[in-house]
């Protein structure tokens, strides 16, 4: 038997380049037809950007989510219901909650959790129905602190 010419690095190295030409090259060939594809699958189901793995809102308006000033950055825990607004309750509520009717609907102690972004994360959900409390003058109801005990809701 004939023994296999032995390659020296940069002969591997050559042919390494030249295959990760050819990979590259059948890529850009068939990515338009793989993006119709999956265009027209997401079409046809429906598919939202969550189900997808992508952050809503994840387009040119990635600073709604959070604002970054230096090295702090806010998150953004309250939407409004009608719109694409989000914010975050700091000396005075969204001007949206007003406009929405938060205020009626936590007087009346039905469930806010339509103008949270995250209605299960406790601590956002917590504040929130501390300053509704606060401002409302008015304790929340079992209906409205849902998960949370009142014992966590009492505490700090």
């Amino acid at each position: 038997m004939a023994e296999a010419k032995k390659l020296t690095l940069a002969d591997i190295l050559a042919k390494r380049k030249e295959f990760d030409d050819m990979v590259a090259a059948q890529l850009k060939a068939e990515r338009p037809a793989a993006l119709t594809e999956v265009l027209e699958q997401i079409k046809m189901f429906d598919f939202t950007a969550d189900e997808l793995g992508f952050k809503a809102g994840s387009t040119a308006k990635a600073s709604t989510g959070a604002k970054t000033a230096g090295t702090r950055t806010m998150s953004k825990p309250l939407k409004s219901t009608k719109g694409d607004d989000t914010g975050v309750w700091l000396a005075h509520p969204p001007k949206f909650l007003e406009a929405e009717g938060a205020f009626t609907t936590y007087k009346a102690g039905k469930s806010v959790d339509a103008w949270l972004v995250t209605p299960t994360e406790k601590k956002a959900k917590k504040n929130f129905l501390k300053k509704l409390a606060s401002h409302q003058s008015k304790a929340p109801t079992k209906e409205q602190l849902g998960e949370i005990t009142e014992a966590e809701f009492k505490a700090e």
